[in-house]
């Protein structure tokens, strides 16, 4: 999106005048008031706003390591017996969490306004580690961080720079969750924020109507990853994403197919982006962009990088398999070689896959490691014939690995080096 410089108090205005009873998210607001209180968190803020604003587009085209797994710590802060919410009802938003964020979603293919070929895939998985059930004399807590800390009622963050906390309590009928973008405020304060009655998936449970599928978490990290509301919270404002088009203001509720911006262009709304205000069953995707936003903040957040991969591994027993049944073939450049082969096999990423192919139609390719983790997951297109398709894993490191295609069923396995 390109930048727009209006002020942003028609936004607000409209927005206060909107009969929705829930605002899907305080994050806007907590940082303008935090950024008014403290100069010093303006200017972080203003900071973490501008980075990457133009990602290069080589980046978006290497293959992305996806060995990233997040360990979870929830707190359930409480005041009565309905808040206290299941450790069930937990599990079931960290469920939505490594569906959205690997686009395994059952709704990811759903009405998409043309915008199908820039729809990322996060790539990032996430494990419960712990569970605090906490109660407090507080009836709800105003948007300070209150719940943060169990000197002012809450729950003091576990291990921050090694876990994501969230917090679910009630935070009032106005607002279903906030965050912080990362680098802009104390460890302890970062993570997640959600109402009680937005945290989860199923009818069983008490939640509301509209925000039941656990979608408000969803946004609510993806500004943990530094991703910007999709209007840059302003009228046509500026997300720092270049793929998302120009909208005037955030959607509520389901919008209709084919809904356009008043912006330049009048394109049509991305109004199914997890990054706009629309109801769970609305919002269904990331784009690529987004996701390469999220990879810088990733790979250069001191407390992100520290959080990834800290805690958690990723069950490899499949993949340890395949290693073992793959390294014991003799030729190491191709296996089955009248229908499947990689060169050249020692790269410094830059390498292709040969195919024969039968049919044409999409396929997975699964790169792993010598110790059998999933380091890398790309879709691809794979035409009928003899079929050609240049890869890129150059953010691989230096070692060994198995590459796994599969196509309708069938798996094609070999073998290369990656040497920088």
């Amino acid at each position: 999106m390109k930048k727009s410089f209006l002020p942003l108090i028609c936004l607000f205005s409209w927005i206060i005048g909107y009969s929705q009873k829930n605002i899907r998210c305080a994050t806007d607001e907590v940082i303008r008031q935090q950024m008014a209180a403290d100069p010093n968190f303006a200017k972080k803020v203003n900071e973490a706003r501008k980075k990457v604003s133009a990602y290069k587009a080589s980046d978006q085209n290497k293959g992305k390591p996806i060995s990233i797994t997040i360990p979870i710590v929830v707190h359930v802060v409480y005041n009565t017996a309905e808040e206290n919410i299941s450790d069930e009802q937990v599990q079931s938003q960290i469920d939505v969490m490594n569906e959205d964020f690997t686009a395994s979603n059952s709704d990811y293919n759903n009405y998409d306004a043309g915008y199908r070929v820039v729809k990322g895939d996060l790539n990032i998985q996430y494990c419960l580690t712990q569970v605090i059930h906490k109660q407090t004399k507080h009836n709800n807590f105003p948007l300070n961080d209150a719940m943060k800390f169990t000197k002012r009622g809450g729950s003091d963050a576990v291990d921050p720079m090694h876990k994501l906390n969230i917090w679910v309590c009630d935070i009032g009928d106005s607002y279903l969750g906030y965050a912080y973008l990362p680098g802009t405020i104390s460890a302890n304060r970062f993570g997640v924020v959600c109402h009680y009655k937005a945290f989860g998936r199923g009818s069983q449970y008490n939640l509301y109507s509209e925000y039941n599928l656990g979608r408000t978490v969803t946004h609510e990290i993806g500004h943990c990853f530094s991703l910007e509301h999709i209007w840059g919270d302003a009228v046509c404002g500026d997300d720092f994403v270049d793929d998302t088009p120009l909208q005037n203001a955030p959607n509520f509720g389901c919008p209709g197919e084919g809904h356009l911006s008043t912006c330049t262009g009048t394109p049509l709304e991305m109004w199914m982006n997890y990054m706009d205000y629309t109801y769970d069953k609305c919002m269904y995707f990331f784009s690529d962009g987004q996701s390469a936003r999220a990879d810088y903040f990733l790979a250069n957040d001191g407390q992100l990088n520290s959080i990834i991969n800290s805690g958690c591994t990723v069950p490899v027993t499949t993949a340890k398999e395949f290693i073992t049944s793959a390294s014991s073939k003799n030729n190491i450049s191709k296996i089955n070689a009248k229908q499947f082969s990689i060169y050249p096999t020692i790269t410094s990423g830059q390498f292709v896959l040969s195919i024969d192919n039968k049919k044409a139609g999409n396929a997975e390719i699964f790169i792993f490691n010598e110790t059998g983790a999933l380091v890398m997951k790309q879709h691809v297109f794979i035409a009928e014939g003899n079929a050609v398709n240049n890869l890129n894993a150059g953010k691989l490191p230096n070692g060994a690995y198995i590459l796994q295609l599969n196509q309708a069923g069938v798996k094609s396995t070999g073998k290369f080096i990656i040497q920088h």
